[in-house]
């Protein structure tokens, strides 16, 4: 059976993983672009100091699934890991807005601008933008949120 083999394929990457074993976990998950395998990898890639090669993964995830908190925080570890911390704080604002919580996520984006028009770097424009706008977005829901309590 093709489910179970790759169920405890995952299973062995798991334990390796909890064995501090992350070269080991890598070697035992299966091929696959399901979200199984994909926080696994990102788990191992992130302890062996190669989390580059999953970031566009995660992004092409959250992309799909925005909603997903989990891995919004292993792309935000993602971005830290490769020194991009703009992006890495976005990430963690997103993760907070999809499990609702939209006081941390604000707080979050607030950070980032700070971030933001300290660093002064061209590069971050866009990011800048794109928190910016997310912030109001959240700023909205955190009252609508308010005012149903």
């Amino acid at each position: 059976d093709a489910a179970a083999l790759r169920q405890s394929q995952r299973l062995a990457a798991e334990i390796e993983l909890a064995a501090g074993q992350p070269e080991a976990a890598l070697q035992r998950l299966p091929q696959g672009t399901g979200r199984p395998e994909l926080v696994l990898r990102t788990q191992a890639l992130l302890r062996v100091g190669r989390a580059a090669e999953v970031t566009s993964a995660l992004q092409t995830w959250v992309a799909n699934h925005p909603h997903d908190a989990t891995v919004w925080q292993q792309l935000a570890s993602a971005w830290q890991a490769q020194g991009q911390p703009l992006r890495a704080v976005r990430a963690e604002a997103e993760s907070h807005a999809a499990r609702y919580d939209y006081a941390a996520a604000v707080d979050r984006f607030k950070a980032g601008q700070d971030l933001a028009r300290k660093s002064g770097s061209a590069a971050d424009y866009i990011e800048a933008s794109i928190i910016d706008t997310r912030l109001r977005a959240m700023e909205s829901l955190l009252k609508e949120q308010a005012a149903e309590r």
